[in-house]
């Protein structure tokens, strides 16, 4: 009779033990509960800096790795499906290479268009430039169009104005 009277007595145990590793758990839960705010898009937006096409057109390699706005430029020429050139000045074209997910969308960019883009400014160097023909960002025809700058800029987005 000795161990039949063991058997409840363990159990409460049991189940005190399981009550109280339970409530110390969601007392260790709550101390993890942190309340993180929601990024608004205007935030971001508010927070990209418009790059000075004049300060790249000045010195374009001190440019590069800059990220931001270029906004309501003149595309110059359309040099394949994902890849044009903009005038910085005068005397200054820039090559620009459209993001994948840009291309995937079929945005299609033409001479005299206005566009505003959002990216980054890269290095650009003739391996570069070979390598865009070879997966047909650039046509073949207008591989030797592709400015000879020390670089380059991939938007990111793009809206035409």
């Amino acid at each position: 009779m000795g161990r039949s009277g063991v058997s409840p007595i363990l159990a409460i145990l049991a189940i005190a033990a399981m009550a109280g590793f339970f409530y110390w758990l969601n007392l260790e839960s709550a101390a993890l509960d942190t309340e993180v705010e929601p990024v608004m898009e205007e935030e971001v937006v508010a927070e990209a800096i418009d790059l000075n096409t004049a300060a790249m057109a000045a010195d374009l390699e001190g440019s590069i790795g800059q990220e931001g706005w270029i906004r309501f430029v003149t595309v110059n020429e359309r040099l394949g499906r994902a890849a044009f050139t903009i005038g910085l000045d005068a005397e200054n074209s820039l090559p620009v290479l459209l993001s994948p997910d840009l291309i995937r969308r079929g945005t299609d960019i033409y001479g005299n268009d206005r566009v505003s883009m959002f990216g980054k400014l890269y290095v650009l160097n003739d391996s570069i430039g070979n390598e865009w023909v070879n997966q047909d960002a650039v046509d073949g025809a207008n591989a030797a169009a592709i400015p000879s700058t020390p670089g380059f800029f991939l938007a990111d987005s793009l809206s035409i104005n």
